[in-house]
């Protein structure tokens, strides 16, 4: 890593990734496995939190891309 910024970004998403995985309950059983209840729940009570995290991933990739390209120059 280049600078210190990028070094304090990657401990700050070990840390946070680190917490969040021992924070699930390992005895986790999910009440129902039926996947057509599951696509209902996320297009109707869910659709707001599904497009904001689209929306999310599509600016994370367009920055990656953003980084990547600044860096060969």
């Amino acid at each position: 890593m280049k600078n210190r910024a990028q070094k304090i970004a990657a401990i700050a998403f070990i840390i946070v990734i680190g917490i969040n995985l021992l924070s699930i309950n390992k005895g986790f059983i999910p009440k129902s496995q039926d996947l057509s209840s599951i696509g209902i729940l996320l297009f109707s009570t869910y659709i707001v939190p599904f497009e904001l995290l689209s929306v999310l991933l599509v600016a994370s990739i367009i920055g990656v891309m953003y980084i990547v390209g600044d860096d060969e120059k």
